[in-house]
């Protein structure tokens, strides 16, 4: 079920991501279409403009004259496609053409120009004998005009535009390949897209499901438990509390351990939504330190453990400290956990450059080198069964890895001699963003 669902978000993804694509690349190529359109007549127009106003004003323009070279055959050929460029039409009151004289030849091809004179002052493109293209410019001379020839008549200012149709017909015929092609590299980006779209989506899917899964495990072990041991005092309405002390301390054990898991969950769904408030202070570490390890070193003591705490020299570092403080009691009591009695648990903290380093070493059992990849995933064990016995979960050390990335640092676990493991862990002394903090603080504590 879970494989369509992907699938149909993924075709979905895909479908969206095309269209886009496809938006941006016709509306680019009709953009560059129309503006190459109006580039390429731009020219004709102001030519058809610049004569309009010589022939108003009753001075014609002198065109330099061009030097004709001899043209070969297929030159003569060439040109006898397109036998002139410009050229007038002019018309009299009864819109008939009264330069034929003047017009020679051509008059045959143009005679079937009629007149509008709706359309003086426009400019339009019309085509002649289905083969010629011209752009127009009517023009209705004042019979005022100096130049008897043309006074009170209207002008019909014809330029050619053939090679500027043929360059527009490639130019569309490039675009439209090109417009191809990038529809084909759209249909491959959108792919890619939509499967680089979904890879943190299932991953994100994926971990949500094993976490709902090892929750609800977890959770349904203690309960279980809980569940029996009521049961069972139900069924001895008449005894005393002493008779039944050991159902009640088990249920008791075991609704600490319920509470314990529960407060871990909140506190990676917490980590997971950046809901988490946090306040990086300037801190004293061998202070901190020692205030924070003291009280294990009883709790150890209890258990036929030793817990020491190397000499710090002193050092100050920007830190949350309830957090850091969690981060320490997370490795201490890890260690406690798979420490044999008698064997000592070691703390150091000491600065190396613009970071500290904290190292958590223990001579228990030691973690494997292929587990140690994984040592920080949620509910991961590395022996379940014994970590039944001890009363872990599987988050601890999950926390303790989102504690030193919400303060920029690494941990690491290694090997310790001769045996057991060490956790060490690197974190700045002022982590990123918080120069204007630490700055403030420092400038509180010289006052």
């Amino acid at each position: 079920m879970s494989n369509k669902v992907n699938r149909a978000q993924q075709w979905r993804l895909f479908v969206s991501n095309f269209i886009g694509f496809t938006v941006i690349f016709v509306l680019l190529g009709v953009i560059v279409f129309v503006l190459f359109k109006r580039a390429m007549l731009t020219s004709t127009d102001q030519a058809l403009r610049v004569e309009r106003t010589s022939r108003l004003s009753g001075t014609p323009v002198k065109r330099r004259p061009q030097h004709q070279p001899e043209m070969t055959p297929g030159q003569m050929q060439k040109a006898a496609i397109h036998p002139f460029m410009t050229t007038t039409l002019i018309y009299n009151d009864r819109g008939k053409i009264s330069n034929q004289a003047q017009l020679g030849s051509r008059y045959d091809m143009l005679k079937s120009i009629a007149l509008k004179r709706s359309q003086v002052g426009q400019l339009h493109t019309v085509r002649v004998n289905g083969k010629y293209s011209f752009r127009t410019l009517l023009v209705k001379v004042p019979k005022s005009n100096s130049d008897p020839a043309v006074a009170g008549k209207y002008l019909l200012i014809m330029e050619n535009i053939d090679p500027q149709k043929a360059a527009m017909s490639n130019f569309t015929r490039v675009l439209l390949i090109t417009m191809g092609v990038f529809w084909l590299l759209s249909i491959l980006m959108s792919i890619w897209m939509s499967r680089l779209t979904m890879r943190p989506i299932l991953r994100s899917w994926r971990r949500q499901t094993e976490f709902v899964g090892n929750a609800a495990h977890e959770l349904r072990t203690p309960l279980t438990i809980i569940q029996n041991k009521l049961e069972f005092l139900l069924t001895r309405p008449n005894d005393k509390i002493i008779d039944q002390a050991e159902s009640i301390a088990v249920a008791n054990s075991e609704s600490q351990r319920l509470q314990k898991l529960t407060q871990d969950l909140l506190a990676l769904a917490r980590s997971d939504s950046n809901t988490v408030q946090t306040n990086f202070e300037l801190t004293d570490m061998a202070t901190f330190m020692q205030r924070t390890v003291e009280p294990y070193t009883e709790i150890a003591a209890s258990q036929g453990k030793t817990l020491v705490l190397d000499p710090v020299t002193p050092f100050q570092a920007t830190l949350d400290q309830a957090l850091v403080h969690q981060l320490l009691n997370i490795l201490i009591d890890n260690a406690l956990k798979y420490s044999p009695q008698g064997q000592p648990i070691t703390l150091s903290a000491k600065l190396t450059s613009r970071k500290w380093q904290l190292t958590v070493a223990d001579q228990g059992i030691g973690i494997k080198r292929a587990d140690r990849q994984r040592i920080f995933d949620r509910f991961y064990r590395v022996d379940s069964s014994r970590s039944r016995q001890t009363g872990g979960n599987g988050l601890g050390l999950s926390i303790a890895h989102w504690i030193v990335n919400l303060h920029h640092g690494t941990i690491v676990v290694k090997e310790n001699q001769p045996q057991g493991s060490q956790f060490i862990t690197t974190l700045p002394v002022n982590p990123v963003g918080l120069a204007g903090h630490h700055e403030k603080l420092t400038a509180k504590e010289k006052q």
